[in-house]
């Protein structure tokens, strides 16, 4: 801790979980920061997304030590707590590890606000959490669908201004690009677009001047291949962009497409507008991603069913296909 910090008010936050959970998460920690603007601020985390996490402006400090807290003894755990100086912690989600550090915080003079989504109820997280946060006196309650605002990743582009592997160029992008964000091959074939139709959506946006860019981890390097086989100028970067890359590539999109997987609920708090292909008779509306432009969801009972020129025709109600990104 800095000299001078000691005075301030010392607020804990606590989650941990998958890329999903962290990209909603940062929509409470906006509202957090918002709320305590002079505050410290710590995130007790675990170690999967601290790449993406320590360059987030709202926390003061990114700890990544959530499991090894969790893992001590009660003792020990209440030492800690009695130690630990904070006047405040939000528990936005981190599975069985809170309840064991709330047991421990028992004994010291701290306020807990438990700011979780039920999944159990009807709502979107981003909603639910909000309203708790409401409750706690940092905004208002009873959000409708929809309401609460989501993630936004603008703050990224001050880290893009401090490291070129942020920019599209880095990765040889120089003119309009979409992103693709397909499920991987741990995902069954029913949750999944068709590859043909990837590579038929890949053509579609060459024809346009829009440059098809798939993006994913390992799981979906035999997709990426294909489709930029497939399609000549489709550019593949499965496995090969950081998470703070793509999102740095993702405030920059013209467009982003994909199936309901974390990497397009980072896209899309990124800002770019989306199409979200859902198999099933109605659409994801309580999981859907949320940005601070359009998500368009595309439903059907079996996803072979949507082919490539609605989804193009999708994205333009969108709001795809600007002539500049989101970025300044």
């Amino acid at each position: 801790m800095n000299p001078g910090e000691a005075d301030k008010q010392q607020i804990l936050v606590l989650h941990d979980g998958d890329l999903t959970s962290v990209v909603r998460m940062l929509a409470a920690a906006r509202l957090i920061r918002s709320h305590h603007r002079t505050a410290r601020i710590t995130l007790l985390t675990g170690p999967d997304f601290e790449g993406l996490l320590k360059y987030c402006p709202y926390f003061n400090a990114v700890e990544t030590t959530l499991g090894d807290a969790a893992k001590k003894n009660f003792f020990e755990r209440t030492k800690a707590a009695r130690n630990s100086g904070f006047d405040m912690v939000y528990d936005l989600g981190s599975n069985g590890a809170s309840a064991k550090i709330r047991r421990a915080m028992r004994f010291a003079r701290v306020r807990w606000i438990e700011a979780v989504a039920d999944s159990k109820k009807p709502g979107h997280p981003l909603d639910q959490v909000a309203d708790r946060l409401g409750a706690a006196g940092l905004c208002r309650v009873g959000h409708a669908l929809g309401e609460a605002a989501g993630p936004e990743l603008d703050w990224v582009d001050f880290v893009a201004k401090r490291s070129r592997t942020l920019d599209p160029a880095y990765f040889g992008l120089q003119a309009r690009y979409a992103l693709f964000c397909p499920a991987g091959d741990e995902s069954p074939p029913a949750q999944r677009w068709p590859k043909e139709r990837w590579a038929s959506l890949a053509h579609e946006l060459r024809q346009k001047g829009v440059e098809p860019v798939i993006a994913g981890g390992p799981s979906t390097r035999e997709l990426g291949r294909y489709i930029a086989h497939i399609t000549p100028g489709a550019r593949d970067l499965t496995g090969r962009a950081n998470l703070i890359q793509l999102a740095g590539l993702g405030r920059r999109a013209q467009c982003a497409f994909g199936e309901d997987v974390a990497l397009l609920h980072l896209i899309v708090a990124a800002g770019s507008p989306a199409v979200l292909f859902h198999p099933g008779e109605s659409a994801p509306v309580y999981s859907a991603p949320r940005g601070s432009s359009p998500t368009l969801l595309m439903h059907a009972p079996t996803l072979a069913q949507i082919n490539a020129p609605e989804a193009v025709q999708a994205m333009r109600c969108a709001g795809g296909f600007t002539d500049a990104g989101v970025a300044a």
